[in-house]
């Protein structure tokens, strides 16, 4: 059988609509994010390490180019490391898991101190694959899931260490040593930070806007977090993007938004949908207002936006909330 080639075109608009699917997808759950990268190793590093043998002299990669799950690779940058297991979860379930290795609890629980990340080796489904991804099913690739922080650091580690001269040195591996025990202190506080804000939200401590103004990102925000204390706070552009919803449906006042969340039920969608992490707020208002509005919602609001597989995405979770109701 011939071996497969190198295709780096193919590979690039494979590694797009990855991406693509993923941002869409983080987007749907209301996970929080301050970036989704992507990149294909190129021929000369693919040759590198298929030329890799193992200390009994046997080549570590047999099967050529097919063996290879990190062609494509994907980081996700996240403000919180408590959203981690969420953005892992969200990913699993829309693509075949081969492998999810969460290297950086393992170096924590031996003792160590650095960055080494959660690691997941997917592959795009040939049932049901993700609309963006229908003609790269079979495709595998690695996803790297860390921290502003540890993104941060690691990056600067890899320049000093792969790219320059002097990585071996002693007083500069102390110094990062002590750079990332600086940087996973600063995460746990990011986290803490993040639960003083729902706990705050929660006991209602937050001052409600003027319901006469009209709706905007920072006044939706406290709508929602009012409405929705329970679930975590979505990105900022996300209110933004909601307030055009709103505004598609009639909705364009602090008045008219808290009446409307006011007197939905949460709880009651999040069963429905049976969420596999707690969503952003964003995103349960998205699912309530479907759930209330049903296919006026879809033709309202499919084009809203950058996402072109939001009316095929609407109309499946319509179906769930459908069938709920129709089950009762």
């Amino acid at each position: 059988m011939e071996e497969p080639r190198f295709q780096a075109r193919a590979l690039n608009e494979a590694a797009q609509a990855i991406r693509n699917t993923i941002v869409g997808r983080l987007h749907d759950d209301g996970l929080n994010h301050h970036d989704v990268q992507f990149r294909v190793k190129t021929p000369e590093s693919a040759a590198e390490k298929l030329a890799r043998r193992g200390q009994d002299g046997q080549l570590k990669y047999p099967g050529g180019l097919a063996r290879l799950d990190d062609l494509i690779g994907v980081r996700v940058i996240l403000f919180v490391e408590s959203d981690i297991d969420a953005v892992a979860i969200a990913l699993s379930s829309q693509f075949i898991c081969h492998d999810d290795e969460d290297k950086t609890a393992m170096m924590r629980k031996n003792g160590g101190i650095g960055y080494a990340g959660r690691h997941l080796t997917l592959e795009v489904p040939a049932i049901n694959p993700p609309t963006g991804c229908r003609d790269y099913t079979g495709q595998r690739f690695e996803v790297q899931i860390r921290t502003v922080l540890q993104h941060a650091w690691a990056e600067f580690e890899h320049d000093i260490r792969f790219k320059g001269s002097s990585g071996d040195n002693a007083e500069i591996s102390r110094a990062f040593t002590m750079a990332s025990t600086l940087i996973e202190l600063a995460d746990q506080q990011f986290v803490n930070i993040s639960d003083i804000l729902k706990r705050v939200q929660a006991e209602g401590t937050i001052e409600a806007a003027p319901e006469s103004k009209r709706l905007d990102a920072g006044t939706l925000q406290s709508v929602l977090a009012r409405a929705f204390p329970a679930y975590r706070n979505s990105k900022e552009n996300q209110y933004d993007w909601m307030v055009h919803i709103l505004a598609a449906n009639g909705i364009d006042t602090v008045s008219a938004a808290e009446d409307w969340f006011g007197s939905m039920d949460p709880d009651r969608v999040a069963q429905i949908m049976q969420y596999r992490f707690s969503p952003g707020q964003v995103r349960v208002a998205d699912d309530l207002l479907l759930q209330s509005l049903g296919e006026s919602y879809v033709d309202a609001t499919k084009e809203v936006g950058s996402d072109t597989n939001r009316e095929h995405k609407l109309r499946s979770r319509l179906r769930r909330l459908r069938t709920d109701r129709d089950g009762d």
